[in-house]
């Protein structure tokens, strides 16, 4: 499949084929997630970035059995509990059932590329409530390359 000009588009569909065949189902609000329910109760969530998931569910045979489903039609390769994807730093606190997701290493990577990693940080860099818009940014002829909230 990979070469071809359309290869993203069919793993994308074929991916789908199979996880609605092991019932899962697309969600409406994001077009990389999909739920299994049974007895309306959510038993498994699937997150899907081209070629790797996050599978997560209240319950660990639904995941083993999921994964050994999926390794039916895919070869897979079980990378274990999730630490970091998409660049985003997942840490799990078990006792407390709390699960903490930090940017800070695609922080660090914006602030180098601006020059600004020796910057000191503040607690509140603007005004509570401050409305920001296009006509507040400097005229320089350099168009932003981060975008700003519109009016």
């Amino acid at each position: 499949m990979y070469g071809l000009k359309q290869a993203g588009r069919q793993w994308k569909k074929q991916l789908h084929d199979v996880l609605t065949k092991l019932n899962l189902i697309h969600a409406f609000a994001d077009d990389c997630l999909y739920i299994r329910k049974e007895d309306g109760k959510i038993i498994l969530i699937v997150l899907v970035y081209v070629d790797d998931m996050a599978v997560a569910g209240p319950n660990r045979i639904h995941i083993m059995s999921f994964k050994s489903a999926l390794a039916e039609d895919f070869d897979i390769t079980d990378l274990g509990e999730l630490k970091f994807m998409l660049g985003i730093l997942v840490t799990r606190d078990r006792q407390k059932r709390l699960i903490y997701l930090s940017q800070s290493v695609y922080i660090q990577q914006i602030l180098s590329h601006f020059g600004m990693q020796d910057a000191m940080p503040v607690s509140t860099p603007l005004a509570v409530k401050h409305n920001l818009s296009y006509q507040l940014i400097p005229v320089t002829g350099i168009k932003p390359t981060v975008p700003f909230i519109s009016d």
